[in-house]
């Protein structure tokens, strides 16, 4: 008689991690509690010969297996060439399901025949009923133990680590190549387009390389670095390294490159390589450790360059300087999943420009909604939101903004992490220069994207409280708000 048990688990990591991390038998033993040891006795491109000793309720067993890697569904296939005790045959299969770019099922199938003749194979087993029993409970607790542990290490794996870190961002701007690389190129143009950059003054150089001494704030705090710049024209590239780093820093250098797509299109890329100081402390209050200081550094490296790239593209097609982009991020203890359905509802409901709900819902299918508020005597407020569950995020827009601004958009996404999830909520608006000048509040645009920097931030950063306290309740008791009342809940939030 055939024999069948099925094991799963959610993890919170990407498909491909977690199969990376159970097509290598070698790691066994270090990430599975029950494996002892793994000896490869043979191995053909993606089948091996395996011999594994494990212990199956205490009882130490060795069995050999070959095993088959299957990349193209996400799986192991494994048969058993000299099955374990008790077992005449078995069959595991392993399969990683996508439900999303953060999570993924793990899922374990044994198929197996017990052997006909059991006497003396295991002590304290004297009969087929009680050897059933055995490999059944034996399967049942190592498929359990080696679940979570997998579980664990992939959701490790995707924590960055060490002193030695490294990020690339890219765009497509529709504009010349030439055009976007002068942008990137003239350090003047910094403190008027990065909302990071305070100043940027040149100390020295030549036509070929130039030394800029950088002021920026960094969590509300004022930052210094130099940087050098070598550039190299005829292929658009400018190299740099920081001879005096930023604050936790013992280096940092990389490149930015302008690629022609056509003659109107570009892609504009950079990759930035830095490496931490060994010893961080008594540089913040607050941040003490390596990891502490890796945390700080690359949310700040990570959201300027979002913010940055944005400000290049918007410069070099619109010839405008009036961009404010704001990233913020949030750390949850929750599934990805969780905090996205949790998150939803809440995204642009509260509008802080105008301190009032978003209003009514217009227009909702299982993936796109209008919400519409028309104060009396005033034009109508609009927000349209997508929600893409694959990837875990939210697009938003505001078709139509509040007076004094031309267009609101963003894009909040959910990462997984170790123990919960990131939500990185990154939100831009553009200034109105048009509507400035008519206006009787005189404030120029540099000033009106301060304002609007500081807006967006508390919107982003309401809207993380508020789902934050929207995930204390477990899943079945948490309330389904209406859009009025979601807008309610930021503002609450907000202290509006």
């Amino acid at each position: 008689m055939r024999n069948h048990a099925s094991h799963s688990v959610v993890c919170n990591a990407p498909a491909a991690t977690v199969h990376d991390l159970i097509s290598r038998t070698s790691e066994w033993p270090r990430l599975l509690g029950p494996c002892e040891a793994v000896t490869v006795l043979e191995s053909d491109g993606p089948t091996e010969l395996v011999e594994i000793t494990a212990r199956l309720q205490g009882v130490g067993m060795s069995w050999q297996s070959r095993r088959t890697v299957r990349p193209e569904v996400l799986g192991v296939d494994a048969e058993l060439v000299r099955p374990m005790p008790l077992v005449a045959s078995m069959r595991t299969t392993w399969r990683v399901v996508a439900v999303n770019d953060e999570q993924c099922v793990l899922l374990l199938e044994h198929d197996y025949r017990l052997c006909d003749d059991i006497t003396g194979l295991v002590d304290g087993v004297h009969t087929r009923a009680e050897a059933a029993r055995f490999i059944a409970a034996s399967i049942d607790v190592n498929s359990e133990r080696e679940l979570a542990d997998f579980k664990a290490a992939a959701e490790r794996a995707g924590a960055p680590s060490g002193r030695d870190r490294a990020l690339r961002h890219s765009i497509v701007c529709a504009a010349p190549a030439d055009e976007v690389y002068a942008v990137v190129r003239n350090a003047a143009n910094w403190p008027l387009i990065f909302d990071a950059c305070v100043a940027a003054t040149r100390v020295g150089g030549d036509d070929t390389t130039e030394l800029v001494r950088i002021d920026a704030l960094q969590d509300g705090a004022t930052i210094s670095w130099e940087t050098r710049r070598h550039y190299t024209d005829a292929i658009r590239r400018i190299e740099y390294e920081l001879p005096v780093p930023m604050p936790f820093l013992e280096s940092m250098s990389g490149q930015w490159r302008v690629i022609p797509l056509t003659a109107d299109r570009c892609l504009l890329t950079v990759d930035r390589r830095w490496r931490l100081l060994a010893d961080v402390t008594g540089i913040r209050p607050g941040v003490n450790t390596v990891d502490q200081a890796a945390e700080v550094v690359d949310g700040f490296v990570d959201g300027n360059a979002e913010a940055e790239m944005l400000a290049i593209r918007d410069f070099a097609e619109n010839r405008s300087a009036a961009l404010a982009t704001v990233v913020v991020r949030a750390t949850l203890p929750h599934p990805p999943d969780e905090v996205l359905a949790a998150l939803f509802p809440l995204v642009g409901t509260a509008d802080l420009l105008t301190g009032r709900p978003a209003g009514t819902v217009r227009y909702q299918d299982a993936v796109h909604d209008e919400l519409v508020a028309q104060p009396r005597g005033e034009a109508a407020l609009r927000v349209v939101r997508t929600r893409d569950e694959r990837s875990l995020s939210i697009d938003v827009c505001q078709p139509g903004p509040p007076r004094g601004i031309a267009a609101r958009w963003g894009r909040w996404r959910v990462r997984a992490t170790p123990g919960g999830s990131e939500v990185v909520a990154r939100q831009s608006a553009r200034v109105d220069a048009g509507a400035l000048a008519a206006a009787a509040d005189r404030a120029d645009v540099p000033e009106k994207k301060r304002r609007l920097r500081e807006l967006l931030e508390r919107d982003s950063r309401a809207t993380l409280d508020a789902c934050a306290r929207a995930l204390v309740e477990p899943p079945p008791a948490r309330p389904r708000l209406d859009a009025a009342q979601a807008g309610e809940a930021v503002l609450e939030a907000a202290g509006v």
